[in-house]
């Protein structure tokens, strides 16, 4: 399931690998797992009107020598996305300069689609901010029927800089043939970088200060007083950096799996995903059939991590041992689905089952996202301001799981500069927002809800019980978490100022865990 789309697949910031299993689980070699984990499975973001000219005013020091521009296409014009014909829409470019401060920069084209409301008097927008940093949104256009918002307001979704079907596109064909090969990933990315840059492509100008500028370019671009912004994973930390310098264009804002800039990533993914993987195991002992099915579940577990951990396992027919890597790696936690067969599978890895060893063979298979976007965003605005950018090798958490999203050695391979630190500053805001989040998500925990609300005066943190990540976006549950995100546009007052019983996202049961 894509979180852009309610029939595809995912690609995130936790997302590394992808591959539909069939089963309970899929693993690429050994071998690949450190590197693929760096970049983690699914995985992931207002001054009175103004214009990317205006920025220096804000602090962001840049300055456009040309005003921004939406292009809408022919009828004819290849374009991205095809809205159903069902629905009123206008599909068109946003066309602003890569660097800001060079009159003579190349202008570089973003696909926008918005979809018309019928209503006769639309409220303020939504505009939706995919996750990643690197994946596209531009398919959640082909599916606006699941956004409950479109009855009353249009729905707008545009793709990133430098992510797929944006001109130019940051994508690096070399990294994922060199996933899937099994050849030297540092080698590829250079090549990626050095073919960019022979194009003409400045990789500093992608990051999420310029994609902000380039929100508040089409904001301006389509004569929109202001809007409410939704964004989903990475999409939450674009979102709260528009906040940080243009919230007077803001009605409100919905943040599904909180990124906030000042949560460290590359420091505490792994620590995170230990703690998920305790909670549900924990959860799972306070349900008296699971407990029955699973007895010392969370002890089972981590006594067989820490033993494959201390001595890998030989299991014949593999070409290399099975470490305690290895083992969690084969946990998807991604969505409520997976949360609900955790325990059955964390079982499985406790007994160490002789299923494994089927789960352990097959070609790893890298995402088709554009990498070099990612690569750009988190090299200069996340993982330099980590401890893990300073260390050899990760620490010692579950086995010695990778926790960053990129490892440094890519980064210093990319070779883009570090911004300065305000990029990892807590954003203040009076603006509404709503921040919701999976009870066991490992990605971008309810923890991270809390952190972003210190500084956000007007929050509420929703967390979702028994979901993972994108709580909005989980298209087979119950539908809870996107009433409230469609309440929460409809009216923030209302919604921070009500009882939390009045919504079922507060008044979920348990998750019904698989016992076979």
């Amino acid at each position: 399931m894509d979180h852009n789309n309610p029939r595809g697949t995912i690609a995130d910031i936790g997302t590394f690998f992808v591959a539909s299993t069939g089963g309970f689980w899929r693993r690429p070699p050994r071998s690949d797992w450190p590197v693929l984990m760096r970049l983690l499975a699914a995985l992931l973001f207002v001054a009175p009107i103004v214009t990317a000219a205006d920025l220096s005013a804000n602090n962001l020091n840049l300055q456009a020598p040309s005003p921004p521009r939406f292009e809408t296409i022919g009828s004819e014009e290849d374009f991205p996305v095809r809205v159903p014909s069902t629905f009123d829409s206008t599909l068109g470019w946003l066309v602003v300069k890569e660097d800001r401060s060079d009159p003579g920069s190349n202008e570089i084209k973003l696909p926008v689609a918005i979809v018309h409301t019928d209503a006769e008097s639309p409220k303020s927008p939504v505009l939706y901010l995919s996750g990643g940093p690197g994946s596209s949104a531009m398919r959640t256009a082909a599916f606006p029927g699941a956004y409950p918002w479109l009855a009353e307001r249009d729905f707008i979704v545009i793709g990133q800089r430098g992510t797929h079907y944006a001109k130019p596109a940051l994508m690096c064909p070399e990294f994922r043939m060199a996933i899937e090969s099994g050849s030297s990933r540092i080698t590829s990315v250079i090549a990626c970088r050095e073919r960019l840059k022979d194009a003409g492509i400045g990789l500093e100008n992608y990051n999420s200060r310029e994609s902000a500028a380039d929100l508040e370019d089409l904001r301006t671009a389509l004569g929109i007083e202001s809007w409410n912004l939704y964004g989903a994973s990475y999409g939450t930390r674009l979102a709260l950096t528009y906040a940080r310098y243009f919230d007077d264009s803001l009605d409100s804002m919905v943040l599904d799996s909180p990124l906030p800039p000042n949560a460290i990533y590359d420091d505490q993914s792994a620590r995170n995903l230990e703690k998920a993987i305790r909670s549900i195991a924990r959860d799972c002992a306070l349900q008296a059939s699971c407990d029955e099915a699973f007895p010392d579940l969370e002890l089972r577990f981590f006594q067989t991590l820490a033993a494959v951990s201390e001595s890998p396992l030989e299991i014949e027919g593999l070409d290399e041992p099975v470490t305690g890597v290895d083992l969690v790696s084969l946990l998807p936690l991604n969505y409520s689905a997976d949360v609900r067969r955790a325990p059955l599978y964390m079982d499985y890895l406790a007994r160490l089952d002789p299923s494994i060893k089927e789960r352990m063979s097959g070609s790893p298979k890298a995402t088709d996202f554009a990498w070099g976007m990612r690569f750009s965003v988190w090299c200069s605005e996340a993982l330099p301001f980590s401890k893990r950018s300073q260390m050899r090798a990760p620490e010692p958490v579950l086995g010695g799981y990778e926790s960053a999203a990129v490892s440094p050695e890519i980064c210093e391979a990319w070779g883009v500069e570090t911004l300065d630190d305000s990029v990892v500053a807590p954003v203040s805001s009076d603006v509404p927002v709503l921040i919701v989040a999976g009870e066991f998500d490992p990605l971008t925990p309810p923890a991270w809800g809390e952190l972003a609300s210190r500084t956000l005066r007007n929050s509420l943190v929703a967390v979702a019980r028994g979901d993972s990540h994108s709580p909005t976006q989980q298209w087979g549950g119950d539908g809870c978490a996107m009433e409230l995100a469609a309440d929460f546009i409809e009216a923030p007052t209302r919604v921070l100022e009500a009882p939390k019983s009045t919504h079922c996202l507060f008044e979920r049961a348990a998750p019904n865990y698989a016992l076979e």
